[in-house]
């Protein structure tokens, strides 16, 4: 038997060991066939229509997982304006308005706003974009995807007025002096009332967004793709059309909302079942940010004495349904971002395991931006929680003004993405983006997770820099972690015979080069389920 591919490399990462080594993959229809250490028995898969491609030192490696993603936002932020870089409220508008004159868009979707980097630090309103935007409606959805601003046309299309209330302890609906809305709308039952409509598009439309989408991810070696639901959208009728054209372009697990009829969560579970599109359990919040003061904090935010946030899920209000989860073979993966939402989840977990014994589901804890000492013994390799973490929330412009040192405090601050700790107690780490709050580009999770460092390359030596990991585990986290973390760690995340061919080369070794080229890397060829679905010249 002959293969149909050949790839040669000095430096195949085959995400079991912690070198790189020189060799080969040979991948027949859509698997590996082979995974050579060196050249001797190479000669036996090259056949006369064999495509042998010899990458030299460039690196190949299994394809990345994206293990935390929102695929139709970050759809939406491909297409869109995105404001994280801006440094003043005026400057996003105009970025935003540069980008949309011309769009012809009923809607117009940005994303990727933060005051707290911006240099006057106050909330934006609606003034500012109604300068730009009187007649059309627009919506800006800030970095973490949990605050909205939007202009006057947004709130009139909406019904959004001075009586509009929402339920007490779910974010808000932001007044001025007068009881006017502003323009700030923080959290899901706010932010719900504009995306219901600015969310309306055709068929045909949702299709063409998608399918940029997965450009895009080819192009960043990204071959396996948790898509989270938020704000109720997940879009699953999309890509199970797609799925059963032929058209994914990564596999694909669906992760739906903990407050959906347990029948319908049985029926996807029938429904999405292969290789390429799976039903993956719930998701559900602990919490909203720390940062939107919305993290459930042990203590006391350092800035807002007697205030500890706000508490979504506990084992009080969420224990018996959980229960129902663990009996019914259901996983379940937790946003949980303070510490106090960190223990919350632990302690979900354990009431449902204790309730319903004998499953083991892998549930996860999304985020963990922060935790307490005391709960890091509850992780490891014996409670089969895993850390679905993302390295590029520690992105910040300056790291003097990351808005953590005066919400946490130093002591906490210490103990923020602790991912070197998590790792040393067995957890797997599963590494992601949560695309569209960070850039979707693996190499800047690979970045984050290997220097700490802020876009002003400080702290000198990285934040808390007993956190760094190395290379190989950054990668191993973003390919056998997410892997594990999907339930796929049978037939991908790892090179190795049998696993089916989704594999990446990048146009560097990353275990050769500074630091700081991490971030200038790209991908020069992706391949999915054994067909090259993305292509860079290859300079030899």
């Amino acid at each position: 038997m002959f293969a149909d591919y050949i790839l040669k490399s000095k430096a195949i990462f085959d995400s079991r060991a912690d070198e790189p080594f020189c060799g080969f993959v040979a991948v027949k229809d859509n698997k590996i066939v082979s995974v050579g250490h060196d050249m001797s028995d190479v000669d036996e898969w090259n056949g006369s229509e064999t495509v042998v491609l010899d990458y030299g030192d460039k690196l190949i490696l299994p394809g990345f997982g994206e293990s935390h993603a929102h695929a139709f936002y970050g759809a939406l932020e491909i297409r869109g304006a995105n404001v994280v870089d801006v440094e003043s409220e005026e400057e996003a508008v105009e970025v935003i308005y540069e980008h949309e004159k011309d769009s012809g868009s009923d809607w117009v979707i940005a994303f990727g706003w933060n005051n707290e980097y911006w240099n006057v630090k106050e909330l934006p309103t609606k003034a500012s974009l109604d300068r730009m935007f009187p007649d059309r409606p627009v919506c800006v959805i800030n970095e973490e995807l949990h605050g909205m601003w939007v202009n006057s046309k947004a709130l009139e299309i909406c019904g959004i007025t001075a009586d509009t209330e929402i339920p007490s302890g779910m974010g808000m609906i932001q007044k001025d002096k007068s009881g006017m809305p502003t323009g700030y709308l923080l959290e899901t039952p706010a932010m719900k009332l504009v995306l219901d409509k600015a969310f309306c598009f055709s068929s045909d439309e949702e299709h063409e967004l998608i399918e940029e989408y997965f450009r895009t991810t080819a192009s960043l070696g990204i071959t396996s793709i948790s898509n989270l639901q938020i704000h109720e959208v997940l879009m699953e009728d999309i890509f199970e059309e797609m799925d059963r054209e032929g058209k994914m372009k990564a596999r694909m697990s669906l992760v739906a909302s903990i407050n959906e009829d347990m029948d319908k969560l049985f029926a996807m579970r029938e429904r999405f079942n292969s290789i390429n599109l799976k039903f993956g359990g719930v998701k559900g919040f602990a919490d909203g940010t720390p940062m939107g003061y919305t993290g459930t904090l042990i203590e006391e935010y350092s800035d807002r004495p007697g205030f500890f946030g706000e508490c979504y899920l506990d084992v009080e209000s969420f224990g018996d349904r959980a229960a129902v989860f663990e009996a019914n073979d259901i996983r379940m993966r937790i946003h949980a971002c303070g510490d106090g939402a960190v223990r919350n989840t632990l302690d979900i977990f354990d009431y449902a395991k204790a309730k319903a014994p004998g499953h083991n589901l892998r549930h996860t804890i999304e985020h963990i931006e922060v935790i307490h000492p005391d709960d890091i013994e509850r992780f490891g390799a014996d409670s089969s929680i895993i850390a679905s973490v993302q390295p590029d929330h520690m992105w910040s412009l300056k790291f003097d003004e990351h808005p953590f040192h005066k919400i946490l405090g130093p002591e906490r601050c210490k103990h923020t993405y602790p991912f070197k700790t998590l790792l040393e107690r067995g957890t797997v780490l599963a590494f992601g983006s949560d695309h569209p709050i960070a850039g979707l580009n693996p190499m800047n999770g690979i970045y984050r997770a290997v220097t700490r460092l802020a876009e002003d390359r400080k702290p000198e030596g990285g934040w808390s820099a007993w956190e760094k990991l190395s290379v190989a585990d950054s990668i191993k986290a973003y390919t056998i972690g997410s892997a594990y973390q999907m339930y796929n760690e049978t037939i991908t995340g790892t090179l190795e015979e049998g696993k089916l061919a989704d594999i990446v080369v990048l146009d560097r070794n990353l275990f050769e080069v500074e630091p700081e080229e991490i971030l200038e890397t790209k991908v020069v060829m992706t391949m999915f389920d054994g067909k090259v679905i993305y292509e860079k010249e290859v300079d030899n």
